[in-house]
């Protein structure tokens, strides 16, 4: 993706749904590859267990890795984890804020509703808005359509700006 090679992200979060594995093996192998791995515990408050995890560890690649029975863990470590394809949950970070944001939002569902919705009303209403105006000119929407991809890719930099992180 173009806009992944500009932006220059500080970290990059992917998460993993490894639900069939074993998951012995699975956090033994990001262990094994140097990363730090830590279970996001259901008694804690999600936000206090992801400080506590981001305070402990370091490294620019972060996993969110999704087990059997809804356990989740986080795997911090440098690079990427050899043998892992690229997923359609990759993103990129800009700051410790951004980052702070995503794995809550990645961790706590009640958490992910309370980030997601201001995100859906702005993008709701900038899609009522070109709608409004792409009704009175119709040309408009055929040129939106063929420039879909150049605008997907700026509508990601926004995100990146604006909430601190997008999908890759």
């Amino acid at each position: 993706m173009l806009v992944g090679k500009l932006l220059n992200p500080s970290y990059r979060v992917r998460v993993i749904k490894a639900h069939q594995l074993d998951e012995g093996k699975v956090l033994d192998g990001f262990r094994r590859a140097g990363f730090h791995v830590s279970e996001v515990g259901k008694d804690l408050d999600p936000e206090l267990s992801v400080e506590s995890f981001l305070s402990s560890s370091y490294g620019n690649w972060i996993y969110v890795i999704r087990l059997k029975r809804g356990r989740v863990f986080l795997a911090r470590g440098e690079g990427k984890v050899p043998g892992l394809k690229s997923s359609d949950s990759d993103y990129l970070v800009r700051d410790d804020n951004g980052l702070k944001r995503l794995l809550i939002r990645e961790v706590s569902k009640k958490a992910m509703l309370l980030i997601e919705v201001p995100r859906v009303v702005v993008w709701g209403l900038v899609w009522w808005l070109i709608w409004k105006y792409f009704e009175e000119y119709p040309l408009g929407t055929f040129l939106l359509f063929f420039l879909g991809f150049v605008l997907n890719d700026l509508a990601s930099a926004v995100e990146y700006f604006v909430i601190g992180y997008c999908r890759e």
